[in-house]
């Protein structure tokens, strides 16, 4: 049963919600400020008896809160990044009434933040366990300062919510467990995690590629990132913020999920699924295009053979002037010249890689990678001493520009092998394929017939 949990992070802003928001107040998308402020100030779950709202405001008022606190921001010029701090304290069910939870609030919002920032505190009673929740502004009204996210901070909203718990004679966990989920926050369909899980179902229903998916995802607004080398894919909005692995979107939205999906596209519209959908000029058939009927000239001559070579002759000119038939202006197969020039920078590192070289067979690439992967392992242990080292109470003052460095050397290494084990894949799907056709040759091959012995006798 929990009883007065804590639990605060931050709230990171997107410049296209703020637009959006700023230009239709009643969409349901906000910037990342206004969305918490709107989930905070929801008035299905604030309401008490139809009478009152317990919603509070610390050096602002709850009716203009965004207005206020965006002011401070744009004042002090510091609009961008974490916009503002988002906490909950929550209670055991029966635990406390109403009344005496907003109390409660209102006093640990004074006592931790009070002095310098501004904070919307606003009592939730949509569940069974009563629960505070404090929309904190990040920047300082009195200074300008940003909120540090540190540890002991949260600390002290910890021991300040056990304080006044202990003097309301309310239960106070004596452990705190480790790092939980959010369902209070995240389960109202208004994060941005549900954003990014309706961008990905979009994407998913209109293409049938990687390529195109991450195309369509960029069209909404955000970057779509799968390497070979890293673990996990990645997606992050275009105007700003952390990337979210999309593994914590949930199972269906993980990698091995969409591969999938876009597994059926493809099987069931083929490669062009996104063309068929947003290119009018691209079509798997060609339509018709209805002829107009042929205009016929009469020409009367003294004689029928000069009234047909006269009608041959004007026909002939049309023809050379372009009169009739009417000709069609030629057309560019755009998505076949794309498909083309889709992995010329490809093709070109590999060239390129293979004449610095020398390769000439498939070992000495497989070797080349080995030497690749000892150096980059090399360079990965060294730029972990140097973090290391950079952790010292006094680091060496040249430790951070050799890890950057060791950085780039590391990144142009992986980029290589990357190369390096594309040209492997290509020369063995390449031998591959020549061997399945040496086999059906051989198998179309006519057999020789062989004569009766008696015959041959």
């Amino acid at each position: 049963m929990p009883l007065a949990t804590t639990k605060i992070w931050p709230v990171r802003d997107s410049l296209r919600r703020v637009v959006d928001y700023a230009a239709n107040p009643d969409k349901t998308e906000y910037s990342g400020l206004a969305q918490a402020l709107h989930y905070a100030e929801n008035d299905a779950k604030t309401t008490l008896q139809e009478t009152a709202q317990l919603v509070s405001g610390i050096h602002c008022r709850p009716e203009t809160a965004w207005v206020e606190m965006r002011a401070v921001q744009e004042r002090f010029g510091k609009t961008e990044g974490v916009v503002a701090m988002h906490a909950y304290q929550s209670f055991g069910p029966g635990e406390v009434t109403p009344e005496q939870c907003h109390a409660i609030g209102v006093e640990l919002a004074r006592r931790v933040w009070g002095g310098r920032f501004q904070v919307l505190v606003a009592t939730h009673l949509n569940t069974d366990c009563l629960h505070n929740h404090f929309v904190i502004n990040a920047v300082s009204y009195v200074d300008g300062k940003k909120y540090e996210q540190r540890r002991d901070q949260y600390r002290e909203m910890r021991r300040v919510s056990d304080q006044l718990c202990r003097e309301h004679a309310l239960s106070v966990i004596q452990q705190p467990g480790s790092k939980k989920p959010r369902p209070l926050y995240e389960g109202e369909g208004q994060t941005r995690y549900e954003a990014m899980r309706r961008a990905i179902r979009k994407a998913l229903a209109q293409t049938s590629t990687e390529r195109d998916f991450a195309r369509v995802l960029r069209q909404q607004g955000y970057l779509w990132r799968r390497e070979e080398g890293r673990k996990y894919a990645t997606l992050r909005s275009l105007d700003g913020g952390r990337a979210v692995r999309v593994c914590r979107l949930g199972a269906e939205y993980d990698w091995p999920a969409l591969e999938q999906a876009l597994a059926k596209n493809h099987l069931r519209y083929g490669p062009h699924f996104y063309d068929l959908n947003f290119n009018p000029k691209y079509s798997l058939r060609p339509v018709p295009r209805p002829r107009a009927a042929p205009r016929r000239c009469r020409c009367k001559g003294p004689l029928t053979g000069q009234r047909s070579s006269l009608f041959r002759l004007y026909l002939y000119y049309c023809y050379q002037l372009g009169i009739y038939p009417k000709r069609p202006a030629p057309r560019v197969n755009w998505p076949e010249i794309n498909a083309l020039w889709r992995d010329i920078d490809k093709t070109l590192e590999e060239l390129r890689l293979t004449s610095q070289r020398g390769f000439s067979t498939v070992a000495e690439v497989k070797a080349h990678r080995e030497v690749l992967a000892g150096q980059i392992n090399a360079l990965c242990k060294e730029r972990a001493d140097c973090a290391r080292q950079l952790r010292w109470k006094e680091p060496p003052p040249e430790a951070a520009q050799r890890r950057t460095e060791l950085t780039r050397q590391i990144a142009a290494l992986r980029k290589e092998d990357a190369t390096a084990k594309r040209i492997i894949e290509k020369v063995e799907k390449t031998a591959a394929c020549r061997e399945e056709y040496r086999r059906q040759q051989e198998r179309d091959k006519p057999r020789p017939k062989h004569r009766d012995k008696h015959q041959t006798r």
